[in-house]
């Protein structure tokens, strides 16, 4: 059985913009603190990014709540493609082939009074994987 069902969720603080060292080292050391072993076998990985709060939204009261129920969030593309991969790095701390592990990814971005980077991950099935024999085009 081992890894089966695991699942490990950590939030990591970000009270400014970060860049890559400091967001990874804080990766790596939450994930480190709830996974003591090495993980084997397919992931699920959903990454939730908690951008700062513009001043625009934060300051009035109807805008600051619809953007705090999720329903005005950021498209910001320019930033999430490095957390992404910044985040992945960082998860070979505990998973030796994290990008090829994992079969199931989502991240979200949402606007917060408090910034932050939440990271679920979870074990697949039985951890074996599997590939069709013959590959099929409907």
């Amino acid at each position: 059985m081992g890894d089966r069902n695991m699942v490990i969720h950590f939030i990591i603080e970000t009270e400014h913009l970060f860049t890559k060292e400091p967001l990874m080292k804080r990766i790596r050391a939450a994930a480190k603190a709830q996974c003591s072993k090495r993980i084997k076998g397919t992931l699920s990985l959903d990454i939730r990014l908690f951008y700062n709060m513009p001043i625009d939204l934060a300051a009035g009261k109807d805008k600051r709540t619809y953007a705090e129920k999720g329903l005005i969030r950021p498209v910001h593309i320019s930033i999430l493609q490095p957390s992404l991969e910044h985040i992945l790095e960082a998860l070979h701390s505990i998973a030796d082939d994290a990008p090829l592990q994992i079969v199931d990814l989502r991240v979200s971005q949402f606007y917060s009074m408090r910034p932050r980077v939440e990271i679920i991950l979870n074990t697949v099935g039985d951890g074996m994987r599997s590939s069709p024999k013959k590959e099929t085009s409907i």
